[in-house]
């Protein structure tokens, strides 16, 4: 028994550990204004980097950014421009070596 339950939390942690990013916080008041889907081929031994912007109405401001990567690999989502509190953003994703970029991007306001 005690080894059933070690490995059930041991794959809990392998499927959480993926690398999703969210920032901010989706409550029932938040509405999606945005979902892209962003996918840019790999390179053997390179890293890949993407840029992604949104751009909405000025008197909305966005409350929430949830990445999801499909590639559960080890690329990393920053804001590079505006974010949380103002109606723009510009997201760089940067890809693991010899990886692809597989993320859907939503955006909640």
């Amino acid at each position: 028994m005690r080894t059933l339950t070690c490995v059930f939390v041991a794959s809990v942690l392998v499927c959480v550990s993926g690398t999703n990013y969210f920032f901010g916080e989706k409550t029932p008041t938040t509405r999606l204004v945005q979902r892209n889907k962003v996918f840019y081929e790999a390179i053997p031994l390179m890293k890949r980097v993407k840029f992604h912007e949104y751009a909405g109405p000025n008197n909305l401001v966005i409350k929430a950014i949830y990445c999801y990567d499909y590639q559960n690999s080890d690329a990393s989502v920053n804001i590079t421009d505006g974010g949380l509190g103002t109606n723009h953003v510009t997201l760089r994703m940067k890809s693991q070596r010899s990886y692809r970029i597989d993320y859907v991007i939503e955006i909640y306001q």
